[in-house]
């Protein structure tokens, strides 16, 4: 039963991550500090700056906007096609998840792969906003914590990587609990990782 509740707490918690980088994908990475014009800040995502952060259209893209900051322009190249990809890593985590919770145990190596690839591709995406904010390249391209302060996409991102190392936590405390269930058990112990009576 234990090992069953662990499965659930990964499921739920693998959802909301992916839920977190889903929706924090198209979101600000920066906020700037002061309100600029009628009230709305000036947000800066990995796509380029808007001026109002739930607006739909953008003043520049990123290209534009970094135009003379060519380092970090490739960053945010670099962090648009890894957050892209981090919304598949962790779908494909989730689903994953839902199949071992219903039959597969087997599947338990495959999501911990997973989970551990969506760390990667996800650090990266807040380690390049987390550069770009305290790194200065040139007098063009100044750190951005003197105007701008970290916004709601950025949050999202980091609270989904915690939420993903939990998991990767959870996985390996199940596995470590079944060699521990089939060693004191073995007459109970199925190949599947369940218990059932004989």
């Amino acid at each position: 039963m234990a090992l069953r509740i662990s499965i659930i707490v990964y499921v739920v918690l693998q959802f909301i991550a992916f839920f977190f980088v889903l929706v924090g994908t198209p979101l600000d990475m920066f906020r700037a500090a002061v309100e600029e014009f009628n009230f709305s800040h000036v947000c800066v995502t990995l796509w380029g700056a808007k001026l109002g952060c739930y607006n739909s259209s953008y003043l520049v893209t990123s290209d534009e906007l970094w135009v003379n900051c060519t380092a970090r322009r490739d960053r945010f190249r670099a962090a648009q096609a890894l957050a892209v990809i981090s919304i598949f890593v962790y779908g494909a985590a989730f689903v994953l998840g839902v199949l071992l919770l219903c039959c597969c145990s087997i599947l338990r190596w495959v999501c911990l792969a997973v989970n551990i690839v969506g760390v990667f591709t996800l650090v990266v995406v807040w380690v390049a906003m987390v550069v770009t904010y305290y790194a200065s390249e040139n007098t063009y391209c100044p750190n951005l914590n003197l105007f701008f302060n970290y916004g709601a996409g950025f949050a999202l991102f980091l609270v989904a990587w915690c939420l993903d190392i939990i998991n990767i936590f959870l996985l390996v405390i199940r596995g470590e609990d079944e060699k521990a269930c089939a060693n004191e058990n073995p007459e109970f112990y199925t190949r599947g990782g369940q218990e059932e009576m004989k």
